[in-house]
């Protein structure tokens, strides 16, 4: 599994206020990846982090877990649902838009002390880059080909010298463009 992306996930997790959840999926539409790998990466790796405030889209937890989530819950004053198999998530989902923006802050602090930057594409398609919030290798993850081939200022031949930067951390851009703010 890519470390940037469990960092990514791991970073969105920590931006859920106490007293609230959201969903795998929900998570997955911030970081830029699916539900499963959201589930993958806190399974694995996200013992240190509010694993209890992630559900499925209902608000179910998975039988293993049910018993340690309500004890999270009970202190957050997150509701328990009638089932007692998750929470009332339409009663305590986290704001998705306010969500996203502390996630963007967070990343954007993070990379600015460990961002890998940009390759050598120059200055105009730097520039454009730049303008669109761009800044490090990492922000174009969450770009497609199209995406930035309609910013301009960035033609083809920079599409091709970010694909092979990218590439060579294992990572590419998105197949299908993202829903932009």
């Amino acid at each position: 599994m890519d470390d940037f992306l469990v960092d990514r996930v791991l970073l969105a997790v920590e931006q859920i206020p106490a007293g609230r959840v959201t969903s795998y999926g929900d998570i997955a539409r911030v970081v830029g990846t699916g539900p499963r790998q959201v589930g993958g990466v806190l399974s694995r790796y996200g013992n240190d982090a509010p694993w209890w405030r992630v559900t499925g889209h209902d608000g179910a937890m998975a039988s293993g877990l049910i018993g340690r989530a309500r004890q999270h819950w009970a202190e957050e004053g997150i509701p328990v649902n009638a089932s007692r198999t998750g929470c009332r998530i339409a009663a305590c989902r986290a704001d998705q838009v306010a969500l996203k923006h502390a996630y963007t802050h967070a990343l954007d602090a993070l990379l600015a002390t460990t961002g890998t930057p940009l390759p050598r594409i120059g200055v105009p398609a730097t520039r454009a880059l730049t303008t669109v919030g761009v800044g490090y290798l990492e922000h174009l993850l969450d770009w497609s080909r199209d995406e930035l081939l309609a910013v301009h200022g960035v033609g083809p031949r920079t599409i091709e010298l970010i694909e092979d930067a990218l590439a060579e951390h294992g990572w590419r851009l998105r197949d299908h463009p993202s829903a932009r703010e």
